[in-house]
C-alpha cells in the first residue's frame, strides 16, 4: 500500500511540472533500478578504463607517426588523445563551479552550452574494451558505438564521469533507449527530432525543443543566456568553422600532405578540447601543411587513389578501416561522416542579432543542413556526396557501416545505386569494433584498390 501511495505521489508531481521543466524520464522506479545497477556493476568499479582508452589510442597514433613527412604540428592533437591533460582541466573547471555537459551526435547546439559558461564534451566512443561492461546491461545484438559509449557509464570513468548532464538527440531507436538507460547513471535530456525536416510544423517543433533546452541549460548552470553571451558563442563557433573550411581547402590539394586518419585525430580532439586552444593549434597545423605543399613534403604519393569515406562514424581508436586504406596506395582525401567533416559544418547564419532571431538561426542550422539518415529523406546526403566527389577529385567511395545499424545499412543501397549510375567505384564494408574481421577487411580493401589501379 505504501509503495502505491509513493508512486501516485510521484506521478502527480510529474504531471504538475511545466513543459520547460518536465523530466524526460520519470523516476517512479529509479530507487529499485539503481540498487540493481549498483550491485551488478561492482565488478567494473575498480578498473581504470581511461588508461585503456589512452593505450588503444597510442597504438593507433604510433602507426600514424611512421608516415614520412607527417606534420609535427599534429603532436599537440596526439597528446590530447593519449594523456589525461584535458580531464584534469575539466576537473578544475568543475571545482570552480563550472558545468560539463555531455553530448551525442552533431545535433546538439553547442552555442547554448558555451553561452551559459559550460563546456561541451562529445561522448560518442570508438573503444572496443568498454563494450564488455556495457553488455551487462545493454543487449549484445546492438550497435557497437552505443555499447561502447554506454560502457563508460557502467564503469563511471573517462569523460562520462565528469558530465553533470547528457544531451541525447533521438536520432535512432538505439539512441532513444541509450538515453533511457543512461538516465539511471546520469541525468539525460533527450532532444526529440522531427522525422521530416522540410515541413514548417517540424521546424516550429524543433525550435520549441531548442527553446526548452536553453531554459534547462540556464537552470543547470545558474547563468542566464542573454543576447550578448549568445552572440559571442555564435561568433566563437564561426571561428572554428572558418578554420575547418581552410583545412578542407588543404585537403583539396592534389599534393597529399595529411592523411584522412590524421584529419579524424584533429577533428575528434575538438570533441573535448578547449575550443580557443584547438582553433589556435589547428591554424598552426594548416600553416604547416600549406608549407609542406609548397615544399612537396607529401605523406602519400600523388598517384595514390583519392577516396571518399562515408557511412557510419569512424571514432578513435576504432580506426581499422582508415588504417587499412592508407597502408596501401590510397588515402582518404575527404570523408562524409558525423565524427569527421560533418562535425563542424555550416555556420549559424543570423540576420538580426536579437535573442529570438539567434535562437531561430541556431535551430535552423542544426536541422536543415544535417544529412543524418535519421530523417525520412536521403537525397540531400547523396547530393553532398556527389559534390564532394567532384570538389576533392575522388576516384572511388568506401561506405562503412556498423553491424546492426539499420539507418546507414539501408541507405548504402541508395547511395551505391546513384554512384553506379555515374560510374563511380563503390565498396561497402560492414563491420564492428572487434578485431576478428581484420584479415577479411584487409583482403577486400587491397583487392578493391588493386583493381582500381589496374584500370587507370
Amino acid at each position: 500500500m505504501k509503495i502505491k501511495v509513493k508512486m501516485l505521489k510521484k506521478i502527480k508531481e510529474l504531471l504538475e511540472k511545466s513543459e520547460d521543466e518536465e523530466l524526460l524520464f520519470d523516476d517512479r522506479y529509479s530507487d529499485i533500478i539503481k540498487d540493481k545497477i549498483k550491485n551488478k556493476n561492482k565488478q567494473f568499479s575498480s578498473k581504470n578504463y581511461s588508461k585503456k582508452v589512452f593505450d588503444e589510442n597510442r597504438i593507433v597514433i604510433e602507426k600514424l607517426k611512421k608516415f614520412k613527412n607527417r606534420s609535427k604540428k599534429l603532436n599537440y592533437f596526439d597528446e590530447l588523445h593519449i594523456t589525461d591533460k584535458r580531464i584534469k582541466e575539466l576537473i578544475e573547471h568543475k571545482k570552480s563551479g563550472g558545468k560539463v555537459i555531455g553530448t551525442f551526435c552533431n545535433l546538439v547546439p553547442e552555442e547554448l552550452i558555451y553561452a551559459a559558461g559550460a563546456v561541451p564534451v562529445r561522448l560518442c566512443s570508438g573503444c572496443n574494451h568498454s563494450i564488455s561492461p556495457a553488455e551487462e546491461m545493454f543487449p549484445r545484438d546492438s550497435c557497437s558505438l552505443i555499447k561502447s559509449s554506454f560502457g563508460f557509464a557502467v564503469t563511471d570513468d573517462h569523460y562520462m564521469k565528469l558530465c553533470d548532464v547528457i544531451i541525447m538527440p533521438a536520432t535512432c531507436d538505439g539512441k532513444k533507449k541509450l538515453g533511457e538507460i543512461l538516465n539511471d547513471y546520469k541525468p539525460v535530456w533527450m532532444l526529440d527530432l522531427p522525422q521530416n525536416k522540410e515541413r514548417e510544423i517540424s521546424k516550429k517543433y524543433w525550435l520549441s525543443e531548442i527553446r526548452i533546452l536553453k531554459k534547462r541549460i540556464e537552470k543547470l548552470t545558474g547563468n542566464k543566456i542573454n543576447k550578448s553571451e549568445l552572440k559571442n558563442a555564435i561568433e566563437l563557433l564561426h571561428e572554428r568553422y572558418d578554420v575547418i573550411r581552410d583545412f578542407q581547402e588543404v585537403r583539396k590539394s592534389l599534393s597529399p600532405v595529411i592523411l584522412g586518419s590524421d584529419f579524424f585525430i584533429v577533428i575528434q580532439a575538438a570533441f573535448f578540447d578547449d575550443i580557443k586552444r584547438w582553433i589556435e593549434n589547428t591554424r598552426e597545423l594548416i600553416d604547416d601543411l600549406n608549407n609542406n605543399i609548397e615544399n612537396n613534403l607529401l605523406v602519400k604519393d600523388k598517384n595514390d587513389l583519392r577516396l571518399l569515406l562515408t557511412g557510419a562514424p569512424i571514432i578513435l581508436p576504432n580506426f581499422k578501416i582508415p588504417e587499412m586504406i592508407e597502408e596501401f596506395d590510397a588515402f582518404i582525401a575527404i570523408d562524409e561522416t558525423c565524427a569527421g567533416s560533418q562535425f563542424i559544418y555550416d555556420p549559424v547564419v543570423v540576420e538580426e542579432w536579437t535573442l529570438s532571431e539567434m535562437l531561430s538561426a541556431i535551430a535552423e542550422r542544426y536541422l536543415m543542413p544535417s544529412v543524418c539518415p535519421c530523417f525520412i529523406k536521403s537525397e540531400d546526403r547523396i547530393d553532398k556526396i556527389m559534390t564532394l566527389i567532384e570538389d576533392f577529385k575522388v576516384d572511388a567511395v568506401i561506405y562503412h557501416t556498423l553491424r546492426l545499424c539499420l539507418l546507414f545499412d539501408v541507405e548504402s543501397m541508395r547511395v551505391s545505386s546513384v554512384l553506379e549510375e555515374n560510374d563511380i567505384p563503390f565498396l561497402h564494408l560492414n563491420t564492428d569494433y572487434s578485431k576478428e574481421d581484420l584479415g577479411q577487411l584487409r583482403t577486400r580493401i587491397e583487392a578493391f584498390i588493386e583493381i582500381l589501379h589496374s584500370k587507370r
